[in-house]
C-alpha cells in the first residue's frame, strides 16, 4: 500500500519530514520549505481539541445517522461533558451548511410549515430528490414568490397547494389540500414529496432534540438538508470527515 503523502498545512508543499510528537503523542512534521511545524490537525476544526481521533470519528458517525443523536446521548455514549457534545454538534452543523443547495432543477414542489413558532419554506426537486429549507418571516406573497423564483428552475413546473401567497408564479400548478392530496384531474400534481420532507424534520425536532431553540433553527435545517440530500450513510460519513480535515479557522472543542 503506497505511503500517504503529507502536505504542509501552511504552504502546501509536500517536502516535509517527521519532527517528533506533540504533548498528546500525535506525530508532528516540519516543512523543509517554510520551516513551520504542524500536525495533521493544524488549521482544521480539530486543531487544539483534547478529543482523540477515535472520539471525533464516533461523533461524526453519530451525527450522520438517519435520526442523528442529541448532545445528551452523545455525551453519555462518549463519556464527555454535555457542553462539549453540544459544541461538537454545532460544529458539524456549521460544516454542512456549505452543502446547502442553491437551485432546484426541473419540476419542484413547495410548501411552508411552522417549526418552533417560526415559518419555514421548503422546496424539493423531483429530478434530483434534493430539498431546500429556509426560515422565513411570514408566508405572504411578497416573501414566498421571490424565494421560489430564485431557487426553482425557470423552465420547470412548480407545484404548491392553493395558498394565496403562491399566486403569480410562472409554470404554476396547484392541488387543493382541503379536498385531496393529489389532483384528481392530473395525478402528477401534488406536494407529497415535500410533505415527506416535513415528515423527516418534525420528528427530529420533537423526539431527538426535544425542541429546537429559535435562534438555532437555520443550523438545524442545514443538518436536516445534509441527511436528506445525501441518502447513503457511508457517503455522509466520508463527506463530513473530509470537511473536518480541510484547512479552516479553528474552533476549539
Amino acid at each position: 500500500m503506497p505511503a500517504t503523502t503529507i502536505f504542509c498545512r501552511f504552504c502546501g508543499i509536500s517536502d516535509v519530514r517527521k519532527f517528533g510528537k506533540d504533548v498528546r503523542r500525535r506525530q508532528r512534521y516540519q516543512c523543509l520549505h517554510c520551516k513551520k511545524i504542524f500536525t495533521q490537525r493544524t488549521r482544521t476544526l480539530k486543531s487544539g481539541s483534547r478529543l482523540s481521533d477515535a472520539q471525533w470519528d464516533h461523533a461524526t458517525r453519530c451525527f450522520c445517522k438517519r435520526a442523528g443523536e442529541s448532545a445528551a446521548d452523545l455525551a453519555r455514549t462518549m463519556e464527555i461533558n454535555r457542553k462539549t457534545a453540544q459544541k461538537m454538534n454545532r460544529t458539524f452543523r456549521l460544516l454542512v451548511k456549505s452543502l446547502e443547495p442553491r437551485h432546484l432543477p426541473g419540476a419542484s414542489e413547495w410548501d411552508e410549515t411552522v417549526s418552533t413558532t417560526q415559518w419555514v419554506l421548503g422546496g424539493v426537486s423531483r429530478q434530483l430528490k434534493q430539498c431546500l429549507l429556509q426560515v422565513i418571516p411570514d408566508r405572504s406573497g411578497d416573501t414566498l414568490i421571490p424565494l421560489v423564483e430564485r431557487h426553482s428552475d425557470p423552465d420547470g413546473l412548480v407545484f404548491t397547494d392553493e395558498w394565496l401567497g403562491y399566486l403569480g408564479l410562472a409554470n404554476h400548478m396547484t392541488v387543493c389540500h382541503a379536498r385531496e392530496f393529489t389532483n384528481s384531474q392530473a395525478r402528477f400534481v401534488h406536494t407529497n414529496t415535500q410533505e415527506g420532507v416535513w415528515g423527516h424534520l418534525k420528528p427530529l425536532s420533537w423526539h431527538i432534540y426535544r425542541g429546537i431553540p429559535r435562534q438555532s433553527l437555520p443550523q438545524f435545517l442545514s443538518e436536516m438538508m445534509f441527511r436528506y440530500n445525501i441518502r447513503e450513510y457511508q457517503t455522509r460519513v466520508s463527506v463530513l470527515s473530509a470537511l473536518l480535515t480541510r484547512k479552516i479557522n479553528s474552533l476549539l472543542v
